[in-house]
């Protein structure tokens, strides 16, 4: 009999190494394993069966429209999620570390220290009570243990090396007296301050104008070269993401409905939601009358259809679409995916960095049952 999946208790937000390895990530190696991840809110699905995988130093962009689950997966996995929302899962591994039998006060060793998270506004995640200098050397306290003058330099330094200006006076500053972009810099600092193995940057460029959102980019592509840490990129912006992820996970509706290494995603996508959010940006909309528009609505958390969520929006749709949720499948196995339609396969690791949710897949070759580019036979 299938186990149910196992309550992932709450880590404390009051609480939460070395830099993961340079380079390009083996593909036998995971850093983060998730398995069967799932957030309700008062019984209503957030997100759900979410699958994903990180590798030591790789950079893992996730994509997809607002309210479709992107930052709850990854709130549940800080720990952040209050009541009345309720995790689960199968699995969440961290280095080695299961993270749903670790106690709150081994969690609390790992959070904020080996797995840092940049949110998207600056401004209202900083306490507005305390200067920067003051959040920054808490962060170094907790974890590191430092004190005294020892504390006060490295905080000096990490605000060096983030890109603010006159670090000796402005560790004094509160974040109100601060731009946008400089506060979303000192929350870079508080991130990178233990060196993290994994670091979740979470819209990171919001509200910022175009010349700091690319500044803002730079800055933490660079951290995540010089570091060697991993990074996952929370983003609407897919040209971002196009430059800087080597793999990215496509969610529609608190599911994970494809993922992909770079550039592949990008030239040839195999779910047509996919598809559709790649023919909606404006550079592929040049000479046209109207740009593309995905008809309909993402279904609500209360009236999700039985079969494919993409379903009632997708101009591919067949019979076997609507009859049951097909699993998150390795993209060389989807030929007999209705066989499977009911339970996601598990991943092997990295290895299979193709997967998609959906029974007739695009852009396939070389499979008589599926097709290609342009919709169902």
């Amino acid at each position: 009999m299938e186990q149910p999946p196992r309550s992932f208790h709450s880590l404390s937000p009051e609480g939460a190494g070395q830099p993961a390895s340079g380079g390009r990530a083996r593909a036998d190696q995971k850093l983060l394993t998730i398995r069967n991840l799932a957030v309700n809110f008062n019984g209503l699905p957030a997100v759900d069966r979410i699958n994903l995988d990180v590798a030591p130093g790789e950079v893992v962009g996730v994509v997809g429209e607002s309210g479709s689950g992107k930052s709850v997966t990854m709130m549940a996995l800080m720990g952040l999620i209050d009541a009345p929302g309720k995790v689960s899962a199968d699995e969440v591994t961290f280095d080695g570390k299961d993270l749903l039998k670790a106690s709150p006060k081994e969690r609390r060793k790992i959070i904020g220290k080996d797995i840092a998270m940049v949110f998207q506004d600056a401004l209202t995640s900083l306490n507005p009570s305390y200067t920067v200098g003051y959040q920054i050397k808490e962060v170094l306290k907790l974890h590191e243990g430092l004190r005294g003058a020892a504390l006060h330099q490295r905080a000096l330094e990490l605000l060096d090396q983030v890109g603010i200006p006159d670090a000796k006076n402005r560790i004094m500053s509160f974040p109100h007296q601060m731009s946008g972009g400089m506060n979303q810099r000192v929350m870079i600092a508080m991130a990178v301050a233990c060196n993290p193995k994994l670091l979740i940057a979470d819209e990171p460029t919001t509200a910022l104008d175009v010349t700091i959102q690319a500044q803002i980019m730079e800055l933490l592509v660079k951290l995540q070269k010089e570091r060697g840490m991993a990074l996952v990129l929370i983003s609407h912006d897919l040209a971002v993401v196009s430059e800087v992820a080597q793999r990215v996970a496509v969610m529609y509706a608190g599911e994970v409905i494809e993922t992909n290494k770079v550039p592949d995603i990008f030239a040839a996508p195999h779910h047509p939601y996919t598809e559709a959010l790649l023919a909606a940006i404006p550079e592929h909309n040049v000479g046209a009358v109207r740009l593309a528009a995905l008809p309909g609505m993402v279904p609500g958390r209360d009236d999700r259809p039985k079969g494919c969520l993409f379903a009632p929006r997708c101009k591919y749709v067949v019979d076997d679409c609507t009859k049951a949720r097909p699993a998150l499948a390795p993209l060389p196995g989807l030929a007999d995916a209705t066989a499977n339609a009911t339970a996601d396969a598990t991943p092997n690791a990295a290895t299979e960095v193709t997967r998609v949710r959906c029974i007739k897949p695009l852009n396939l070759t070389g499979d008589a049952n599926v097709h290609t580019h342009g919709g169902a036979r």
